[in-house]
């Protein structure tokens, strides 16, 4: 009787083994691959350097801040067709921000070996205007991505990077446009962004590490 009972159990439970291990991989491509094939908006707090040549001319790092803005376009007008489901094509943008401060600072800005007039509270700030392409590896959370357009940056004191002849200005604060390239790899919900700003002068290479968070 018991022997029977069991045999007639044995199915049933393979049935919802095979259904917990169903439901398990199928959350976990939720989690990781299709997370990024169905991000629409994302915000992006990340975290790293700029790189650059001081006023004294000597090659500097300083930490950066950001702060990420993106839109899959791809995502919002093709949704449902399979053939775009894996690409990546949209607007990127947000802001980077760096304490600068003296050329003889440290990684954070502080703890200068020397103080110039104005230079200890110098400030840089960067605005993505980018158009990003990427691509999803397919049945995978790996994105790679390529980025191009212009950066907008800000300098509190214009001599603090030698970018060309707005340095000149010396003390002042300056705005200015310049191109850049750069790259995105996105491994679920980590991405890792390098980025190099192109200046008549001295070009600035930034590289951080970020978190995704998806609204769409």
């Amino acid at each position: 009787m018991g022997l029977a009972l069991l045999q007639a159990g044995l199915p049933a439970w393979a049935a919802e083994d095979d259904t917990i291990a169903a439901t398990t991989e199928r959350t976990e491509k939720e989690v990781t691959g299709n997370y990024l094939q169905k991000e629409i908006i994302g915000i992006k707090p990340q975290a790293g350097f700029v790189t650059f040549k001081n006023a004294d001319g000597n090659t500097d790092s300083r930490l950066a801040m950001a702060l990420i803005m993106e839109m899959n376009a791809v995502s919002t007008f093709y949704k449902g067709h399979k053939q775009f489901q894996n690409w990546y094509v949209g607007p990127s943008t947000g802001l980077i921000f760096s304490h600068l401060g003296n050329p003889s600072s440290n990684f954070f800005g502080a703890d200068p070996s020397g103080e110039r007039s104005l230079q200890g509270g110098s400030n840089f700030l960067m605005v993505p205007v980018n158009l990003k392409i990427g691509y999803l590896w397919p049945d995978s959370n790996v994105r790679f991505s390529l980025r191009g357009g212009g950066n907008a940056t800000y300098r509190s004191v214009a001599q603090a990077l030698n970018f060309g002849p707005a340095t000149s200005q010396g003390n002042s604060p300056v705005w200015r446009m310049y191109p850049n390239v750069g790259a995105d790899l996105e491994i679920g919900r980590l991405s890792i962004r390098p980025d190099l700003t192109i200046t008549p002068q001295d070009d600035l290479f930034s590289a951080t590490l970020g978190y995704n968070i998806s609204l769409g």
